[in-house]
């Protein structure tokens, strides 16, 4: 029997292949195509390996590598500079080689034909809306990239499940299909917003007083606006937008971290209605599960309130190379909740090991999810060990009882008992266990890592943990070295191909959870954005391809909000006892028109506000001089 080797050193049945072979030849008109590039290409095709490299991004954050099982994406370069097309060449008979856009109907069908065995159409531009109950309007006629992918994810018994049977291939496709997506997002804003630029209106006046009167060479263009979900700008206004909560209601008392756990009933249930198919392969139902569980978990803290009273809840969602989506979380309590937390920190969390006599259920979760290591120098290979210490800081000390350090971090109750946990090798004690609140690690039977907030100083590190960019990795590409002469046993040279790139991490569970829409940054308190800047000295907007002349016409007229501030002082004697940040509570901003209309009575106010730079630098100010004059302005902005 002839067997076919591999490279993870499994070996595949040569009569599966042909089988395999024979069905698509019989079934998919594509293969053909297939099958004339793999024999025009086969003996003239350079062999490649891809290495993820430890190594530190440009932006200074250090791309960790873990033990891993999955198939992921690196899309290199950054979000900004991304052109967002692929290069897809197909060779006809006809036409010879071509390319082909990253929505052709059959792309799919091209790259996985072993999913796709019939060679049917995937996504294109005209698939119309399926007609629905009771909804008479519609945004669209066409459905988009992301509502197909989505569509096409769900499980139905109706259905065949021939794509989830293809295992890490059906990783793959789910990883393609989002990057994508992700790609046809950033063409759609470089094709759509690269002729915007801004400016200041005093720079804009001053070209047009020299006689200017092109816009391309004036002001910096930009592409991904802060709505891009990701992009530079939308992480740091949602990093100052939480500043600027802790501004109004202080800083935060509760840092929570949930992981997913892949042995969850749901998920193992979900299993049995698609036989054949393993979690580690479905990520689309780990995505789900997991949003399923987050909104639990949101449910327990701010309708029953777990912890006490809760002001507002902030988390960020993320993945990392292990594959697993975990959330970081920020819980504000109210004052009554504040003094009843850290009066009684032992209630709520705990770090040491239950006994398993009295609770049973405590120590089996504590044992599976919360016990780190074991590490340190009899272990020196963990994850976590770096130049022989442990990142983590574990073993910790000992300690009679909860208390805080100088800096505001807490240092929490570890006595020394005999209860111990087997990880391993390794006899484990309290020295080793993770911060948990018991009920709910019993409750949702995953790692749930629960810290208080006692101090304002680790407040930025908080939020720049929390709001750090999409994980990235650097990889290196190069040739693959030839198989010795084993009659002469002399090697060949290595190729002289070699190139490093430092790009996004895509994993399965993150294309899945993207591709259904699931928020990864989420606020329970809105935030309205006010713009500050000197006077003439607004941030404008304008097309590359616009007359200046015109531009400095329109700009001079439409008001920024800081002058409708000023205008409305100078019409409305109620505004002029409120300050410029109070103004959100009871005014309106209409974009629109340009104007802050009086807000309804009755309505509920559950609005914050922050005042920034026209530069992006964050500013607070409390204005106490009369606030109708561009005069009694200045004085303040010396005094910033």
């Amino acid at each position: 029997m002839k067997w076919v080797s591999v490279t993870d050193g499994q070996q595949v049945d040569a009569e599966i292949v042909e089988g395999l072979s024979q069905m698509l030849d019989e079934t998919n008109e594509l293969v053909k195509e297939f099958r004339s590039a793999r024999d025009r290409f086969e003996n003239g095709v350079q062999e490649l390996e891809i290495i993820l490299k430890v190594s530190r991004a440009e932006s200074g954050r250090e791309n960790h590598i873990g033990p891993s099982d999955e198939v992921a994406g690196v899309m290199v370069g950054d979000m900004d500079d991304t052109k967002g097309t692929r290069d897809i060449i197909l060779h006809s008979h006809k036409k010879g080689l071509e390319r082909i856009t990253d929505i052709h109907p059959k792309l799919m069908s091209l790259q996985y034909p072993l999913l796709f065995p019939h060679g049917g159409d995937g996504f294109h531009k005209d698939i119309p809306f399926g007609k629905v109950d009771n909804v008479t309007q519609k945004q669209r006629e066409m459905i988009s990239m992301k509502e197909f992918y989505s569509y096409k994810l769900q499980v139905r018994t109706n259905e065949g499940i021939t794509p989830r049977l293809g295992g890490r291939l059906y990783q793959q496709y789910i990883v393609d299909a989002f990057s994508t997506i992700e790609q046809a997002r950033l063409w759609w804003f470089r094709k759509h917003q690269t002729t915007l630029r801004s400016d200041l209106y005093s720079s804009i006046k001053k070209s047009v007083s020299v006689g200017s009167s092109e816009c391309s060479n004036i002001g910096k263009g930009f592409i991904l606006p802060s709505g891009f979900v990701g992009s530079r700008s939308y992480m740091q206004q949602n990093f100052q937008d939480a500043l600027a909560v802790c501004r109004v209601i202080g800083h935060p008392d509760i840092f929570l971290t949930m992981t997913t756990n892949p042995l969850w009933d749901e998920i193992n249930e979900m299993m049995k209605l698609i036989p054949h198919c393993s979690p580690q392969n479905s990520p689309d139902v780990i995505a789900r599960v997991f949003r399923l569980k987050l909104d639990q978990l949101i449910e327990e803290i701010k309708q029953k309130k777990f912890f006490g009273t809760c002001l507002g809840v902030m988390y960020v969602v993320e993945f990392q190379k292990r594959g697993l989506p975990h959330v970081h979380m920020l819980i504000w309590l109210d004052a009554a909740s504040k003094q009843n937390l850290k009066s009684n920190v032992d209630n709520f969390v705990s770090a040491e090991i239950p006994d398993e006599k009295v609770d049973p259920a405590g120590y089996a979760a504590v044992k599976a999810f919360m016990m780190h290591g074991p590490c340190g120098k009899e272990y020196p290979k963990s994850p976590c060990m770096k130049q022989h210490k442990c990142t983590r800081h574990f073993p910790k000390k000992f300690c009679q009882a909860t208390t805080f350090d100088q800096s505001g971090f807490p240092i929490y109750k570890r006595q020394q008992t005999n209860i111990t946990v087997k990880k391993g090798k390794a006899d484990l004690d309290n020295q080793w266990v993770v911060p948990y609140n018991r009920d709910l690690l019993v409750k949702f039977q995953c790692h749930i890592n629960v810290e208080i907030c006692a101090h304002a100083r680790s407040l930025k590190y908080l939020f720049k943990y929390c709001l750090k960019r999409h994980d990235r990795a650097t990889v290196e590409i190069r040739g693959k070295k030839r198989s010795s002469n084993l009659l002469n046993e002399i090697e060949q040279p290595e190729d002289e191909i070699q190139s490093f790139f430092d790009g996004r991490y895509i994993c399965g569970c993150e294309a899945a959870y993207r591709i259904f829409g699931f928020n990864i940054h989420y606020r329970s308190l809105a935030v309205q954005r006010l713009s500050f800047h000197l006077e003439g000295d607004k941030t404008c907007t304008f097309r590359s391809n616009e007359p200046l002349q015109k531009v400095a016409a329109r700009e001079g007229i439409r008001l920024s909000q800081l002058e409708a501030f000023f205008e409305l002082n100078s019409t409305d004697n109620n505004a002029r006892q409120y300050l410029y940040d109070e103004i959100p509570q009871h005014y309106v901003w209409n974009d629109t028109d340009r104007i802050w209309t009086v807000r309804k009575r009755g309505k509920k106010i559950g609005r914050l506000s922050y005042t920034h730079h026209s530069s992006g630098e964050l500013w607070f100010f409390t204005p106490t001089l009369d606030k109708s004059s561009w005069s009694d302005l200045l004085p303040m902005l010396a005094h910033c």
